[in-house]
């Protein structure tokens, strides 16, 4: 154990619980892309975060290889599967979103700040990652529960400024704290496809967002050889968690095992609300 704890980031306190929780995280990505979609996969960004102590830079930044590791399966699963224009409609927003986030971390934390300037922008950013993903998550909870009520799907077909927005939602959210997954359904499943559709659309449209995350992730320090080196550590997981969704995807009813997430998520996005508004209050 003493050689793990030197190769991961020093941030992480707890080298058996960042083994335990981010393993969870990692499964959860995978078990997502390969079987359900970006419903349960929202559960996995809160998951890593507590693995890292509410370190949210590094959570995104440690994920995000084991992401694009997991897009590479889901896209042999489900190759030409998608809905190309869904795709069309969101990939150009969603590139654009990525660069404004990264432009706005950039200004928050690049050259010219001292050391503790720093550190105090990156706890602020923090709180804000945290507070941004904990209402995502409420609020993609609470989605789910008004179409529950509601019983019928909200079917509409939507136009390209509709796109443009969702997309570039998805980029911000994505870009900053790997959440895009909650706009992105929200905007695919009132369309109502099939579900193998669905799961496909998500998986090419986030193999396109990851890998043309790497580059900013990379400049602002949120992925470094020592993220490199703890995803590669939570690697065996995300392979279990792809064939896992396999398994799943035809044995396991969508209301059932969403359903499981949903209560954890909603859980979870109190705890991060909580949390950015001490980190912000305080700070």
């Amino acid at each position: 154990m003493h050689i793990l704890a030197t190769i991961v980031p020093a941030e992480i306190n707890n080298v058996y619980v960042f083994l335990i929780l981010g393993s969870l995280s990692a499964m959860l990505v995978a078990v997502a892309k390969a079987g359900f979609g970006g419903s349960i996969g929202m559960l996995a960004y809160p998951v890593m975060l507590y693995a890292f102590g509410g370190d949210a830079f590094l959570a995104a930044g440690t994920q995000l290889p084991l992401l694009i590791a997991s897009d590479i399966p889901a896209l042999v699963r489900w190759w030409r599967k998608w809905n190309g224009h869904a795709v069309r409609m969101l990939l150009p927003g969603a590139l654009a979103g990525i660069g404004l986030a990264w432009w706005a971390l950039w200004m928050l934390i690049g050259d010219g700040r001292t050391a503790e300037q720093v550190k105090v922008a990156k706890a602020q950013a923090n709180g804000v990652l945290l507070l941004l993903v904990g209402v995502i998550a409420l609020a993609f909870v609470s989605l789910q529960v008004i179409r529950y009520l509601r019983r019928r799907a909200l079917a509409f077909r939507p136009v390209p400024w509709q796109g443009a927005v969702a997309g570039g939602l998805t980029g911000v959210c994505s870009m900053l704290a790997n959440a895009g997954g909650p706009i992105t359904t929200m905007f695919l499943l009132p369309q109502e496809m099939p579900k193998g559709m669905y799961v496909a659309t998500t998986v090419l449209l986030y193999a396109v967002i990851n890998e043309v995350k790497i580059a900013p992730f990379w400049h602002l320090g949120m992925m470094t050889p020592h993220t490199l080196w703890a995803g590669l550590l939570l690697l065996p997981a995300a392979v279990a968690g792809t064939f896992l969704g396999l398994y799943l995807h035809d044995r396991v009813g969508q209301k059932q095992f969403n359903g499981i997430a949903y209560s954890l998520l909603f859980l979870a996005g109190i705890d991060m609300v909580h949390k950015g508004v001490r980190i912000l209050w305080f700070s």
